[in-house]
């Protein structure tokens, strides 16, 4: 059960991470939400700061996925495929979907400040597959 959570938390960490990275295609722009404050354990750049802002990221986007069940399953059906045409669905799925990629980069943002703030090389999803593999 502790790694299926795991798994679902990289999966989802790399499914907003795919996010951030798709064009804006919004024809009229709606108001952002705002992003979820960062713990203030994250305050230093430390494994237990970067821990604790994936843990926080991570939940918020376990909520989003729970009142958005479209999404929900698009991302579970893309992870059953091959990572790159995973990649192909997400990309489809938040190119159709801009308002839902926007709310899923404001729920990531905190993420995004740790890693920006601290010059992390490698993306968090990423130590957590290492981290997993352990």
């Amino acid at each position: 059960m502790l790694v299926r959570r795991a798994v679902l938390a990289v999966l989802a960490t790399a499914a907003a991470s795919a996010v951030v990275s798709i064009p804006s295609a919004v024809a009229d722009p709606t108001p952002e939400p705002t992003p979820a404050p960062a713990p203030a354990a994250t305050s230093d750049c430390s494994a237990a700061g970067l821990s604790a802002t994936i843990s926080s990221v991570t939940k918020n986007l376990s909520d989003y996925f729970a009142v958005h069940p479209d999404a929900n399953q698009a991302l579970i059906d893309a992870t059953r495929q091959s990572a790159f045409s995973a990649i192909g669905a997400f990309n489809t799925y938040f190119n159709d979907h801009p308002d839902q990629a926007n709310d899923i980069r404001a729920i990531k943002a905190p993420l995004n400040a740790f890693q920006e703030r601290c010059g992390l090389q490698v993306e968090p999803a990423e130590a957590l597959v290492v981290i997993g593999e352990l």
